[in-house]
């Protein structure tokens, strides 16, 4: 039987983010590194990461610095506090099978009452609406995240543009970014997909010209010295992902794909699973949307060769065991990270560094 997750999906975002990550085990002796590479300037010891989901605050990325994971991407943030929304926002969803679009069209069965016996059975929802701390506590909180890195270790910053009257969307995303400058951070993920948010913010991955747009000013205002990382979601259509891939290249450094997949959950009694308004459907995260994720990625990396960038490319989505790792990296991804599967297995990368540094013993013997 696994582990319980070091994310509660039991308990509320708020109290994760109080009280976790929920761990009583050891964290692992870090192995020595021959493996060191470069990330958007930055030296590493690894190429493998964890995304925005469960890294809620500095305890949760100082924890999983510790579990041996190098480029650790603080939760998403926005100009302004933003709540969480109701608990639950995370369920299993019990499918014994890797998700294709067709079976997206039918809803999802989402429940708590469910017991996975390996890691590969696990996929979950995912609903929280990027929830916010206020720039005065998240600020700090990053200042002090820097303190807690190890030697080729580095830390990433989510942001979000928020729709606001005052302001337009792309006048907030920059807001938000020389913010995440002021606390320290020069590696910034702008996240352009989050399929449980009701604004437009959460699908902008989907307009090539206005996700170029708002990149273009990020990239003016921020200037040369700082590295831009989109965040997108799933894209089906491989011409929507070259028209994507050229809109935005001259203002980036690396593609982040894919955050979630869209689904319609239900309980097992037929009525929506997610307490509240405008949450019948939710993102699907783990091992179920790995070979959407291995699509998304190759058609990536084929726009990105076609016009010839230096464009980073950070594989997410269904990463869950040691084994899907060279999956991702076969598919084009310079860079891994897990969050599903580093929920429920927090040695992950220490698995993949002790296979990788084995590897390399038998090579040089």
């Amino acid at each position: 039987m696994l582990a319980p997750p070091i994310y509660d999906i039991r308990k509320s975002y708020d109290e994760n983010y109080q009280f976790g990550p929920f761990f009583s085990g050891i964290p692992p002796k870090q192995i020595p590194s021959s493996n060191q590479t470069i990330f958007l300037g930055k030296t590493v010891s690894s190429r493998v990461g964890i995304p925005a989901g469960p890294l809620l605050n500095s305890r949760w990325i100082g924890f999983y610095a510790k579990m041996g994971f190098d480029i650790l991407t603080y939760k998403t943030v926005r100009s302004r506090y933003h709540a969480s929304y109701p608990n639950p926002n995370c369920l299993y969803v019990p499918y014994h099978k890797t998700f294709d679009l067709e079976d997206l069209v039918h809803p999802l069965i989402g429940t708590l009452s469910y017991t996975p016996s390996s890691l590969n059975d696990i996929t979950i929802t995912n609903s929280f609406g990027m929830p916010s701390q206020s720039p005065e506590v998240w600020m700090q909180d990053v200042q002090k995240t820097h303190d807690l890195l190890a030697p080729g270790q580095v830390l990433v910053v989510s942001l979000v543009g928020t729709q606001q009257e005052d302001t337009d969307l792309a006048s907030d995303f920059v807001r938000t970014a020389k913010m995440a400058r002021e606390a320290g951070s020069d590696l910034l993920e702008v996240n352009f997909s989050c399929p449980n948010v009701k604004g437009k913010e959460g699908q902008l991955y989907q307009n090539p010209d206005a996700s170029g747009a708002i990149l273009k000013r990020l990239r003016k205002e921020l200037g040369p010295n700082v590295s831009l990382i989109m965040k997108i979601g799933f894209i089906e259509n491989p011409g929507q992902i070259s028209a994507l891939v050229e809109q935005t290249s001259p203002f980036l450094d690396a593609i982040s794909a894919i955050n979630t997949v869209s689904g319609q959950i239900i309980n097992p009694e037929g009525h929506p699973a997610l307490p509240g308004p405008g949450r019948e459907r939710a993102g699907l995260c783990g091992g179920g949307i790995k070979p959407l994720s291995l699509r998304t990625i190759r058609r990536i990396r084929d726009a990105i060769r076609k016009l010839g960038k230096p464009i980073t490319l950070i594989g997410v989505g269904g990463f869950n065991t040691v084994e899907d790792y060279p999956d991702f990296r076969d598919a084009g991804a310079d860079f891994v990270m897990s969050a599903t599967g580093a929920m429920w297995d927090p040695f992950l990368a220490y698995h993949v560094k002790q296979r990788t540094f084995s590897q390399d013993i038998i090579r040089k013997e």
